[in-house]
């Protein structure tokens, strides 16, 4: 591809692809998508899901192509347990996980429900291992490398979570990787509380690249807003996987979002992953249905309303532009959501008339156009929202210029 910034779906900044301003390293050319919204992603206040709701989700996760699913913690609930062994038996092409804490009871129950994997969480700076699990790093290594080795000697693929990576030091870092590296599969720096730069994220993960062998995870949580950028710089230092969950739902302000993330590393970066991105707004859509937990009508990517175009410069862009792309960074079918919408309001100009005559089916003489919008701005602030259709066409019989049929409506 000799401008992969551009192509038939997309078109984003050429600059994303110079070496000289985004360094990464040479083998960062697939990633490993870990989605954590049956457990993580559950942790947002409000949500609870059941077995069943589990099923469900983990078999859209499935066919939207993502690697590993972390189904929950079986170690303390009966329904977990219970989705894990209905998944394990659905034979899905991705790889089942169980959050674990650090000790041999879950990851017992794990082995049980016959999980591929399991995530075993350590606190990986002072202040929670002082603070919040009242223990020492010296304590933490052993129990770690105890707990791991089991974990492995049961056949099961092990990640350790560092909790608190972010808010850590390097040389504690390193005494953790040092002190349990052969006893897991890798490693995940959490930033669990969103609170780094995406600058110092791709610094850190270079600097723990450094210290093991072991591929690297990136665990992103927004509270700065930052979780998909932070994800990103950390694939840009040389991460193989990230962990994610859908619509960027977690516990405070949230985790990193898959659909983000996903986009981010095909358009964005040239990164190549299993995730099928036309299926990503279907996905999307079913988690929010399920959980009860709204994706924001400008949400990127997935959002009702990032490719309705309302205001008169959208609709002139998309007019003048070849085939449309000029008004979007990628087309509305590359993630499967529905055709952009028209919309009328104040904010709209001829562009935007044109467009919704044509999607209408009717011809209007443009010398009428003024009159036209002069009453849709009046209608818009009186209303202090967009036109409907059906206003709109109720606008038109009012002037003289449309007689009312009921299958133009049903048309738009």
């Amino acid at each position: 591809m000799d401008k992969p910034w551009m192509t038939s779906k997309w078109f984003v900044s050429p600059f994303n692809y110079d070496r000289s301003m985004v360094p990464m390293p040479p083998e960062v050319k697939k990633v490993e998508f870990h989605d954590v919204t049956l457990r993580d992603g559950e942790q947002q206040a409000g949500v609870v899901f059941t077995k069943y709701d589990k099923i469900a989700i983990g078999r859209s996760l499935n066919r939207a192509g993502v690697d590993r699913v972390e189904v929950g913690t079986p170690g303390f609930s009966s329904e977990d347990r219970e989705a894990l062994r209905a998944l394990v038996a659905a034979s899905l092409e991705c790889r089942l996980f169980s959050w674990c804490r650090n000790n041999r009871l879950d990851i017992s129950a794990a082995k049980d429900c016959e999980s591929w994997g399991v995530t075993i969480e350590i606190p990986a700076s002072e202040v929670m291992m002082k603070g919040s699990y009242s223990t020492s790093l010296e304590d933490v290594i052993s129990k770690t490398a105890e707990n791991a080795a089991y974990a492995k000697s049961e056949g099961m693929h092990v990640v350790l979570l560092l909790v608190d990576s972010t808010r850590s030091d390097l040389d504690t870092l390193r005494k953790i990787v040092s002190g349990t590296e052969k006893y897991c599969d890798s490693f995940a720096l959490s930033d669990s509380f969103g609170a780094i730069l995406p600058m110092a994220m791709y610094g850190l993960v270079k600097n723990v690249r450094g210290m093991t062998a072991k591929p690297i995870e990136v665990h992103c949580h927004n509270d700065f807003g930052m979780a998909t950028a932070n994800t990103l710089a950390g694939v840009a230092a040389g991460a193989s996987a990230v962990h994610v969950t859908v619509n960027g739902m977690g516990e405070r302000a949230g985790n990193t979002p898959l659909s983000e993330v996903a986009l981010g590393l095909k358009l964005l970066m040239g990164v190549d992953s299993n995730i099928k991105l036309g299926e990503l707004y279907r996905l999307c859509k079913l988690v929010a249905d399920i959980s009860g937990f709204p994706i924001p009508l400008n949400k990127p990517i997935v959002g009702a309303n990032v490719f309705n175009i309302e205001s008169a410069q959208s609709a002139q862009w998309t007019s003048k532009a070849e085939e449309g792309y000029l008004s979007y960074p990628f087309a509305f079918d590359l993630v499967g959501h529905p055709e952009p919408r028209i919309i009328l309001s104040k904010k709209s100009g001829p562009y935007n008339l044109d467009l919704k005559l044509k999607e209408l089916g009717l011809d209007i003489p443009k010398e009428r156009y003024p009159e036209i919008l002069g009453r849709i701005y009046e209608a818009s602030l009186q209303k202090r929202g967009a036109v409907s259709d059906e206003e709109f066409l109720e606008i038109l019989q009012d002037l003289g210029l449309y007689r009312y049929k009921q299958e133009d409506l049903m048309r738009a």
